[in-house]
């Protein structure tokens, strides 16, 4: 049974708003119920949306992507995705994967209703006390629940034995072994910077670090440090 339950509100004055509730986990297995979900309001011109995310604990690549990758198609017919009520370690790889560059993320539903120009009224839903033992961005990246991992994995090891790669990668690449704590807003400026890749965007950065399993700053640093061992 898959650890996941969604439920979808457009009842009220701001009818206008979809409140979709979700509660459990959402990782690569539960990820595409999501997206059913999303896709279904979409199709129905649903574009002011409200992800009500008290009840999950955990959010895994696959997930964060979903919303990512329709944001540009929500934003493009004046609509927008506001994520309301994280608990402490979404938010934590929420702000650590930068994603509040992309998307906005509001104490409780009460907020992000307001943020979208609702009237004014009572949220009841509260946020979940952290759950002790509940996974952390350490245990987000590795392989094995990511459909892209045996990708990355693949490329990770044809990198090491010196086959060719594509030149806006390379440079990337060089960009984290130089200074592993560049942002990706930072490394999307470098690229632009470099004259090979003026038109990146942000999306795009982050798909090329997911395929090489440096989403995060701290696998960012062991790439650095361990590339510059074999220099």
């Amino acid at each position: 049974m898959e650890n996941i339950k969604i439920s979808v509100s457009e009842s009220g004055r701001d009818d206008s708003i979809s409140q979709v509730r979700v509660d459990g986990v959402i990782d690569t297995l539960t990820a595409t119920r999501l997206e059913e979900v999303l896709d279904r309001l979409l199709k129905r011109n649903r574009y002011h949306i409200i992800l009500d995310l008290a009840g999950v604990d955990y959010i895994s690549s696959a997930g964060w992507g979903i919303f990512i990758s329709r944001i540009k198609e929500i934003r493009e017919n004046k609509g927008d995705i506001k994520l309301a009520n994280m608990v402490p370690n979404v938010y934590e790889i929420y702000e650590l994967l930068e994603f509040d560059n992309i998307l906005s993320a509001y104490e409780s539903v009460h907020a992000a209703k307001t943020a979208f120009g609702a009237p004014a009224e009572a949220d009841p839903v509260k946020k979940k006390d952290p759950i002790a033992g509940v996974r952390t961005v350490v245990k987000e990246l590795p392989p094995g629940g990511d459909s892209f991992s045996t990708r990355r994995e693949e490329v990770s090891r044809a990198e090491v034995a010196g086959f060719p790669i594509d030149r806006t990668e390379q440079l990337l690449l060089e960009a984290i072994r130089d200074d592993p704590f560049y942002t990706i807003s930072e490394l999307r400026l470098v690229l632009e910077e470099s004259g090979h890749a003026s038109r990146i965007s942000w999306w795009g950065i982050f798909r090329i670090l997911r395929k090489h399993r440096l989403v995060s700053r701290r696998a960012r640093f062991r790439y650095a440090r361990q590339t510059r061992k074999r220099f």
